[in-house]
């Protein structure tokens, strides 16, 4: 009588390579993640999501500008949809009264320091309104912070509040972030 042999289960002849990637690569896939960004990369990724979420306002992409927000504000806000919706409604308020958003630009963030688990800095922006026929420009302090090393950055416009207002949906922010004093 012939030895009786038993072919290996095909969903089972995998699970050598698994346990060798799991042993192996996994390790070194977390130290790469656990290495901090440089500088230079932090700010460059900073730099690229502020004119993103700057041209999505400009084109009206609410939906987009409103991911770039700090969490807390989208959640004030009722969530992104009526985030949007609300910022939808003020520009067609202006535009009924003869007005527009023309541009909006920033300028070079601050240092940016560490606090907790969290990359904080603040970038001065400029907002160029055209209202009937003449153009206003306002000034503003964007507040940005990372909470994945400087992957990924969520913005806050801190016009019109002061540094306590702003720390109530920060609540770690950095006594080395300097807002400009609310104007009366």
């Amino acid at each position: 009588m012939p030895a009786l042999q038993i072919a290996p289960r095909p969903d089972r002849q995998w699970l050598p390579l698994i346990f060798l990637w799991l042993a192996v690569l996994l390790p070194a896939l977390g130290l790469a993640q656990a290495k901090p960004l440089p500088d230079e990369v932090r700010r460059a990724n900073l730099e690229t999501q502020v004119t993103a979420m700057e041209q999505a306002f400009l084109k009206e992409d609410f939906e987009t500008f409103a991911d770039f927000m700090h969490p807390d504000v989208v959640r004030l806000a009722g969530g992104p949809d009526v985030l949007a919706r609300q910022l939808r409604k003020g520009l067609e308020d202006m535009s009924a009264q003869g007005g527009k958003v023309s541009n909006v630009t920033h300028g070079a963030p601050t240092r940016i320091v560490a606090v907790d688990r969290q990359l904080q800095c603040t970038l001065p922006q400029t907002t160029e309104f055209q209202l009937a026929a003449a153009t206003k420009t306002t000034q503003s302090t964007l507040l940005a912070v990372s909470s994945d090393g400087g992957r990924t950055w969520a913005f806050l416009d801190t016009a019109g509040k002061d540094w306590e207002a702003v720390r109530r949906l920060v609540p770690n922010l950095s006594r080395e972030i300097v807002l400009p004093a609310k104007s009366q």
